[in-house]
């Protein structure tokens, strides 16, 4: 798999989205704001950035013009997930974004964005045997959907902590139907 660098600074969505890469085989380096990302891809040169746009310090804008400066950067593909709507979209696509995810973000277009950044073509994304672990009809993929977008929306630490639990019992429920399935 690759090396996916993650720009978020909302534990709430960096933990799970990176649980969720490891559990599909792929390193993750994590950055709470651009210029930390920006020291750890001119380390690490990963394989795929996804970036937030609403960042502490610099936007996420001026991270991926940098990235799109730098002559071992500027080939790295970039998904932006962002909450900040459309118009904001469209300027990270402007300003040199691969692919653009609007938040509350779903599994298969995810996942397909990150299938296309490391260079598979459409034909090896769309499967003929699908992956059980994110289905559509998948109630555990659909409850994981539900519980980040729960997470934006919590009013108590107590409620917070809840929902981290609730969340990480899925992803381990879901790895470990993904690692009995490969041995069955």
């Amino acid at each position: 798999m690759g090396t996916v660098l993650v720009v978020e600074d909302d534990f709430d969505t960096l933990h799970p989205l990176a649980e969720l890469l490891r559990l599909k085989g792929h390193s993750v380096l994590a950055a709470v704001d651009a210029e930390q990302a920006l020291t750890l891809a001119t380390r690490h040169i990963p394989d795929v950035i996804i970036t937030d746009i609403a960042l502490p310090g610099k936007s996420g804008l001026h991270f991926i013009s940098r990235i799109r400066q730098d002559q071992a950067l500027k080939t790295v593909p970039i998904i932006v997930i962002s909450g900040c709507g459309p118009a904001v979209l469209v300027e990270a696509e402007a300003a040199g974004a691969n692919f653009c995810i609007e938040k509350p973000i779903t599994l298969d277009l995810f996942w397909t964005a990150i299938d296309l950044s490391l260079g598979r073509s459409r034909a090896t994304v769309r499967r003929p045997e699908p992956d059980p672990m994110f289905e559509p009809e998948n109630p555990l993929a659909a409850k994981i959907d539900h519980l980040v977008a729960a997470l934006r929306s919590c009013g108590s630490r107590s409620e917070r902590d809840d929902i981290l639990r609730q969340l990480k019992e899925c992803i381990v429920q879901l790895h470990g139907r993904k690692t009995g399935s490969a041995s069955g």
